[in-house]
């Protein structure tokens, strides 16, 4: 659990899921005899987005996601790694139930550590299950049960699960709308406690994204018939931009992991990154190479984050990055918790911390695009207001930091 294992993954073989293949990899997938979770590591094609919108913060990408689950036709799909029982939560689950009603299908994945069904949040999960929703769960902690919660489920003897979070957060919509970022379905992300982002992208990528979700709901036990035709329908408008969605899944598959550091080492002019958990060793090698090669970086990152371990760790390499050449910023008031990198025109946007959890051993998602629009948009949207607003990270200062800071650094393949 605690080793990494990794394969290469990027860039997309030869023999990749292409838009176009999605739905028949999906049903190939289905019919496989004893499918599990880590089985659902698809490579993934570049394919095409037709618009790709980034919103900042929770009162702004709220409301155009109930807009677009409130408009389903057909279909809802949630992958989620936090979904509680808050003001938001509760009202998405409300929003579901009336769309059950409306004889739209509901789907949903949710894990067991973020989002707590067998606990707290049972009570909204299980009339959620009453009024018709798939739900399935993946088990951080034993035991491991796959199949439909509440009643449905069995024991898992190969526990495949247990140690290994579902980290994603993922929605696709009649199979035309897909919504990913670092947002869970959470009041602290509506109020601003949390600083986040989440990016609407429609277009023939979208297609792959409900392959990603199918496999793994169908992985966790979930059932899926053999015609999956009607999750598949063609895009109303494939697009041109250039975007490639790639994942993290325990066992190996790092393709996000490999995206992000050829994404890195990719930049040439620019090199602004965004996320709450900086503590790989190698993430941080590939900035600084950044920095020392000419590139203009700049890093934010929260002033008081909610893992004091990862800051301290981070607090290390400050003095190394800022003599590099990075700009260092620490944006007060609120956790920042948005996963984005932009290197030159060319965006990446999804749940993936810069942390070995994240890079090697739970389930991530995120989307590469290479869009000079988009990488406007974030800097308009996303860092220029954060920097405005933020101080500039300064190294530990008395023995006590500097310590706390070194020996979390030589931890940081743990936290």
């Amino acid at each position: 659990m605690l080793g990494i294992t990794q394969r290469p993954s990027w860039p997309p073989p030869a023999d990749a899921v292409t838009s176009a293949g999605a739905q028949g990899a999906t049903e190939a997938f289905v019919v496989r005899d004893g499918a599990r979770p880590h089985d659902a590591a698809l490579p993934f094609a570049w394919s095409t987005a037709a618009t790709i919108e980034p919103l900042v913060e929770g009162a702004t990408f709220f409301p155009r996601i109930f807009a677009d689950v409130e408009a389903a036709q057909s279909s809802v799909h949630i992958l989620m790694f936090g979904w509680r029982e808050g003001e938001v939560g509760m009202e998405m689950a409300a929003l579901l139930r009336r769309k059950l009603e409306e004889g739209v299908e509901v789907r949903v994945i949710v894990d067991s550590f973020g989002s707590r069904p067998y606990e707290e949040a049972r009570e909204m999960f299980t009339a959620l299950a009453d009024a018709g929703a798939q739900i399935v769960i993946n088990d951080v902690f034993p035991l491991d049960r796959d199949g439909l919660f509440p009643e449905g489920q069995s024991f898992d003897w190969r526990q495949d699960e247990v140690g290994r979070a579902d980290h994603r957060k993922l929605y696709v919509i009649d199979g035309a709308v897909a919504w990913t970022g670092g947002a869970g379905i959470e009041d602290h992300f509506e109020n601003g406690g949390f600083h986040d982002i989440m990016v609407r992208v429609t277009g023939a990528v979208v297609r792959q994204a409900q392959a990603a979700f199918l496999t793994s709901f169908r992985g966790h036990g979930g059932p899926l018939g053999s015609d999956l035709s009607a999750y598949f329908p063609a895009p109303a408008a494939g697009g041109s931009t250039p975007i490639a969605l790639a994942q993290v899944i325990p066992g190996g598959h790092v393709a996000a992991s490999q995206a992000i550091r050829e994404q890195i080492d990719g930049a040439r002019r620019r090199l602004d990154v965004m996320n709450p958990y900086v503590t790989d060793t190698d993430m941080i090698g590939r900035i600084l190479a950044a920095a020392r090669r000419g590139v203009a970086v700049r890093l934010v990152v929260s002033q008081t984050s909610n893992n004091a371990q990862a800051t301290a760790a981070l607090k290390h390499y400050y003095g190394e990055l800022a003599e590099a050449g990075v700009e260092l910023w620490e944006l007060p008031g609120t956790v920042v918790h948005g996963k984005v990198v932009v290197a030159d025109d060319v965006v990446s946007f999804g749940t993936v911390n810069l942390d070995a959890w994240a890079l090697y051993r739970n389930n991530e998602i995120m989307m590469l695009a290479q869009s000079a629009e988009t990488a406007e948009l974030l800097e308009e949207r996303l860092f220029e207001p954060d920097i405005a607003r933020s101080q500039r990270g300064v190294p530990p200062e008395s023995r006590r930091e500097r310590f706390e800071s070194r020996l979390w650094s030589t931890l940081g393949s743990f936290l």
